[in-house]
């Protein structure tokens, strides 16, 4: 089950914590889901994004099923998505959740780096793709990118 992560004390109720930030608010947090099926990789990106003052993660998932239920509860502004997981792999994931929510940016993560397999996920809608052994360094800012070229 994807983990959806609890609000600050004294912050309003789940409902209101899951509903996404209005986008005409500059201070606004761009909300982020990391999605992959190994904790160690999804603990390092939380911690990478964490460090970003104007980013937040509201929920991880560990395969493409739990990413589309977390996008439907959560509403992040952008998806941070592994391409090979077990269950649904990230390019069904998210060929469906561009489906519902065309507005959710997706950048898509792999170890993979072949054109073909960049060529398919752009075919389904991802902004970015980034190899897995250079996220760290681009991260932050392929995803204030996402949401900056959608305004």
């Amino acid at each position: 089950m994807f983990s959806e992560l609890s609000p600050p004390s004294g912050s309003p109720g789940p409902s209101a914590w899951s509903q996404p930030l209005p986008r005409d608010d500059r201070h606004a947090r761009i909300r982020v889901l990391l999605v992959d099926d190994h904790t160690l990789l999804r603990q390092g990106l939380r911690s990478v994004v964490e460090d970003c003052v104007c980013l937040e993660v509201v929920g991880e998932a560990s395969n493409g099923l739990e990413a589309i239920d977390a996008v439907r509860l959560l509403r992040p502004d952008v998806v941070v998505m592994d391409i090979n997981m077990p269950m649904m792999n990230g390019i069904e994931a998210t060929r469906r959740i561009k489906d519902e929510f065309p507005d959710t940016s997706i950048i898509g993560l792999s170890v993979e780096e072949g054109m073909g397999m960049v060529q398919r996920m752009q075919a389904v809608g991802i902004y970015a793709h980034l190899a897995k052994e250079s996220a760290v360094d681009a991260l932050c800012q392929a995803i204030e990118d996402a949401v900056a070229q959608k305004q």
